[in-house]
């Protein structure tokens, strides 16, 4: 029997996904036990493994006492979601550049031109979250503006007066209407607040975006928060599995393993297309709630009110795209969303989403997005 130490924050929806995905691991390995630290993000305590004799530790590194404890142990380990990529032994993460891209290019399909991040400065995947959402916008031919704090863990204390003030002067010299990046939901209340006490609509004036899906947060929000959430499970999953080959005495490929699975889940804090032309208004409007029928191009001309040649021409400016690549990439987000949330058959996705065929669709998905359907799912 192999008894593994697990030292990962149990009080947030992050924690608790890391956690089924090494209990998922466990399913596969009745030859395991494990001794696990309850505790909220940065006060996990590293007592209960002092006299512990095990043979293999998967941790969150959130301080230099942990980090010196797990390798006082001398035992095979590895870490998860750290605040920093230089560890000792291998560190499984997600891809936080892809999350902020994730991001960016949802409130750039809403026709957003300024942007805003909040965040924290000092974290790694704060940090991470901000660059991919930074890149993106630049692509896009806009900057960001941004605010992070610097402070310990979230803590009672984490919307105290001063910071609602902070985010509050920030935000209130911003162009509006603003896209702002939260870089996790528990900042999503504070910004919250803000807008609340500048009498700001969100999301006409200010829409948000969140990470983590943490329903605490989301669900409380008002309107509610819109998320990413990040494969945590998957990331459990995949270091428990990395931990056993390592007590096995085979040596893992990298020493970092980001995983990039992450869904947006779309709410009402984000459902606003910031346009300041009606007819294109009505011509965005229209392709996302028909891209699955492949309008014709005069019939979202007749819904504008313009003509064909005014149509492609002003939609060219405003999104920097074709009609045609507005609907094609529609279609691609219908099927994305049903590959990732639903078991229905790769043929059914392909009808429903608008490609009619899943040859087609495989097509699409080679040439747009690099994978395939079936591994799009998988993934």
């Amino acid at each position: 029997m192999k008894h593994i130490a697990i030292l990962v924050e149990t009080t947030h929806a992050t924690g608790q996904s890391v956690l089924e995905g090494i209990s998922r691991y466990l399913d596969e390995r009745p030859d395991w036990s494990v001794c696990l630290q309850i505790g909220p993000l940065g006060t996990v305590k590293t007592d209960v493994i002092k006299h512990w004799q095990g043979d293999g530790i998967i941790a969150r590194v959130t301080s230099s006492e942990i980090l010196e404890v797990v390798e006082g142990k001398k035992r095979p380990s590895v870490g998860i979601l750290s605040s920093t990529e230089e560890l000792p032994f291998p560190l499984f993460l997600n891809d936080e550049e892809a999350i902020g891209k994730t991001v960016a290019d949802h409130f750039i399909e809403n026709g957003h031109q300024n942007f805003a991040f909040l965040g924290r400065s000092d974290k790694q995947w704060s940090m991470g979250r901000e660059e991919g959402f930074k890149k993106a916008v630049e692509l896009h031919g806009q900057q960001i503006q941004s605010l992070n704090f610097e402070k310990s863990e979230p803590s009672e204390d984490e919307n105290k007066a001063d910071d609602i003030d902070l985010v509050k002067k920030w935000l209130g010299e911003l162009p509006k209407p603003i896209a702002v990046m939260v870089a996790n939901d528990q900042l999503g209340p504070l910004l919250f607040e803000a807008c609340h006490q500048l009498k700001l609509s969100i999301p006409e004036d200010v829409s948000v975006i969140g990470v983590d899906n943490d329903p605490s947060f989301c669900n409380l929000c008002r309107p509610r928060l819109s998320s990413v959430k990040p494969d945590h499970e998957k990331v459990g999953y995949l270091a428990a599995k990395g931990l056993a080959a390592i007590i096995d005495g085979k040596a893992l490929d990298e020493s970092v393993i980001e995983i990039s699975s992450h869904v947006l889940h779309r709410r009402a804090s984000s459902d606003m297309i910031a346009i300041s032309d009606p007819a294109m208004l009505k011509a965005l409007k229209y392709i996302r709630k028909h891209a699955h029928e492949s309008p014709s191009l005069d019939r979202i001309a007749e819904i504008a009110a313009i003509s064909r040649s005014v149509l492609q021409r002003r939609f060219r400016k405003q999104f920097d795209r074709t009609v045609g690549d507005a609907i094609l990439h529609e279609k691609l987000r219908i099927a994305g969303n049903m590959l990732v949330n639903t078991k229905v058959s790769l043929s059914e996705v392909a009808e429903r989403s608008g490609f009619n065929c899943q040859e087609y669709m495989n097509h699409i998905f080679k040439v747009h997005l690099k994978t395939t359907p079936k591994k799009y799912r998988l993934q």
